[in-house]
């Protein structure tokens, strides 16, 4: 199968579920081509009990991204040498990063792990990926999360 895509974004939030978007970013991705490896660090303030809403620690922003950097160079497969890859960190509001830098970076897709959530979890949470997938400039790639003994797709009752 000849790959076609030369740009690939693999956004992750260094879940299990996400390496598999990873993993898939590799494999699409045509020879000499590039994968861009991308973990958003939600800059929503935190809250303090009844205190109210704070901004974080800039110190505390920094040991967090210094985490996610180190996790990042983990999760990145065995790949071809002819493969540039580039890991970020970045902060701020996880899809509108993942938007914005697929644009900045004119990429031919993006790839993204899914948790496959559902129902009451989904709303609440919401979803990263849906909301990418809306707003995209480019095709977005979903891999779902594998059915495994004690998953939410693998339980039985």
């Amino acid at each position: 199968m000849r790959k076609k895509f030369s740009n690939i974004l693999a956004p992750t939030d260094l879940s299990e579920a996400a390496h598999a978007g990873v993993q898939a970013a590799f494999d699409l991705v045509s020879e000499g081509g590039k994968v861009i490896v991308l973990h958003v660090i939600d800059d929503i303030p935190l809250t303090y009990g009844y205190v109210g809403m704070s901004i974080p620690d800039p110190q505390v922003v920094a040991r967090l991204m210094k985490g996610a950097e180190e996790e990042l160079e983990a999760c990145i497969p065995p790949h071809p040498p002819g493969i540039e890859v580039t890991e970020k960190v970045l902060t701020g509001n996880p899809f509108e990063v993942i938007v914005r830098l697929a644009s900045e970076e004119e990429v031919d897709l993006v790839v993204m792990g899914t948790h496959g959530r559902s129902g009451l979890k989904h709303a609440l949470i919401g979803s990263v990926t849906e909301k990418t997938i809306r707003r995209s400039p480019c095709p977005v790639l979903v891999i779902p999360p594998t059915a495994q003994p004690g998953s939410e797709e693998g339980e039985t009752r």
